[in-house]
This record gives C-alpha cells, structure tokens and sequence, in this order.
C-alpha cells in the first residue's frame, strides 16, 4: 500500500501530573510524535502547562488543533486535545462538536469532528476520556458504561468513524464495551485477542509526589486506552503501543536513600493505529 495512502493515529493520556518531572516527560511524547508522524493525534489529560510545552515543540506547527473551551484554561483543569495533520486535508476540521455527557458528575465530554483525507471518502474522527473510577468511593461503573453506550451510538451515523481515547475501562470490573454491529475494537481485531502484551495504563504510578513505591502486581494493569472502529471505506491495517519506555531520574524515596529511580513519560502508553482505504 502506497504510504500517502495510509492515515495513522495516535491516543495518548499524558498523564495530567505537571509535579512529576513534566517537561522531561513531555519531551518523551513530542518524540514519539515526531517518530511516528501520524496524521490525527488525540490526547487526554492535556492541562495548561503541558499545552504550552507542546506549542513550544516544532512538531506542533504542523498540526489544526481543536479549540479548547475558555473555562478548561485555569490550572485546575485537564482536558482533551484532538489534532490532525495540516498535511492529511487543506481543509480545516469539520463539523467540530464538543459534547458533555449527561450521566458525568465530573462534567466529562467527547470530542468529534470530520476529516476528509484527500481524494479518500470522509472519516469521523472522535476522543474522550470516559468517567474514571475513583475507588474507594465510586467506581463509576455504570456513568463509564451510559457514556460508552452514548458515543458511539451517536456517532454510528457517520460510515467511516475513529474513535480513540481514554476509555478508562478495565476488563475485569466493566461489562462488554458496547459497540453496534459494524463495529470492531482494533487491538482485537488485530492482535487476535487482548492477551499477552496489551495494558496501556499502569495504577503503579498513580501515587502522591515522590511515594512511587509499589510493586507490579498483574492487577494493576488495564487495557484502559481504545481504538474503536466502524470502517465502511477502509481498512485496519496496524496497531502497535508506544510509550514502553523509562525515563531515569534522580528522587528522593521516603522509604529508601536517594538515587536514580526509572519512571514512565505517563500512567498510560499510547496507541498508534494504521488503516487504508479499501
């Protein structure tokens, strides 16, 4: 397949910390950008500091952002980033919508606009991060599962729809993600399963600043990060996680001496997906 020909994008959940060596890690991501040069990005968590970080990256400049709401520019709020490649249409976004969803008590949105990559047929492209469970006092199991429910039947309108993001879901404690037929998630699809490799969010991390001292027990694990897809015109083609690496930093443990203790660029990988027209 002729490489102008395949349209790649890109999920990641940045990780919101801005206390935690957070240009470093930004820096971590811009590469990883830089290296797969995909033509739709979609980040989560994304707060003021970390959007001004990234304007400062050459790589940005190449990119349409989605507009990003007054009242989620204050430092308390992160938020979601959808972008696509200046290069992938001459044409802005299209049909660029924000919508809140109705069962959020923390007032979670999906974003969503149309995309028409040259002489190719259009896609919806769309982002979220779905309600998170917040144990011990909510697991927001069935908010997750009414937003979940909601996307994508508004979005199964549209004949060619990339939706990826945050999905915040974890296979032992939620039910079936529940996706319309014509519908696929794209690690199964493509990986045969969700076996093996496949976690994108690690709960290892998520820990007050300089405690990171737990140790990797299976269950903190989750293949929280998706790609879900309804394709009419094209084909999945590839999937791969990024993000696998560590950065090395010096911290101060509470419970051990000082030294260089390894860390991610964020609590999730990313996903890169590769589809072509038919």
């Amino acid at each position: 397949m002729d490489g102008e020909k395949q349209i790649k994008f890109m999920t990641y959940n940045v990780w919101s910390r801005d206390d935690v060596v957070v240009y470093e890690r930004m820096k971590v991501i811009g590469d990883l950008v830089r290296q797969h040069s995909p033509d739709v990005i979609f980040f989560q968590e994304i707060t003021p500091y970390i959007h001004l970080i990234f304007e400062s990256f050459p790589w940005w400049d190449d990119y349409h952002c989605s507009p990003v709401p007054p009242e989620k520019q204050t430092v308390n709020h992160h938020f979601c980033l959808m972008k696509f490649f200046l290069q992938l249409s001459k044409l802005p976004m299209e049909s660029y919508a924000r919508w809140k969803f109705g069962t959020s008590p923390t007032g979670k949105c999906y974003l969503e606009a149309d995309i028409t990559p040259g002489s190719m047929k259009p896609i919806r492209i769309a982002t979220t991060q779905l309600e998170c469970p917040m144990p011990p006092a909510s697991m927001h199991l069935r908010d997750r599962y009414m937003q979940a429910k909601h996307a994508v039947s508004a979005l199964s309108s549209g004949d060619n729809v990339v939706f990826g993001g945050d999905m915040s879901w974890d296979d032992k404690a939620d039910m079936p993600f529940p996706l319309h037929a014509g519908w696929c998630d794209a690690w199964e699809k493509l990986k045969c399963g969700t076996g093996g490799d496949s976690w994108t969010y690690s709960s290892l991390w998520v820990e007050k600043p300089r405690e990171f001292g737990g140790f990797e027990f299976p269950h903190l694990y989750k293949r929280s990060d998706r790609f879900l897809c309804k394709l009419q015109d094209y084909t999945l083609e590839t999937i791969e996680l990024i993000g696998v690496g560590h950065l090395e930093i010096y911290c101060y443990h509470k419970d051990r001496s000082n030294g260089h203790f390894k860390i991610m660029p964020s609590c999730h990988r990313g996903l890169v997906l590769t589809i072509v027209p038919k």
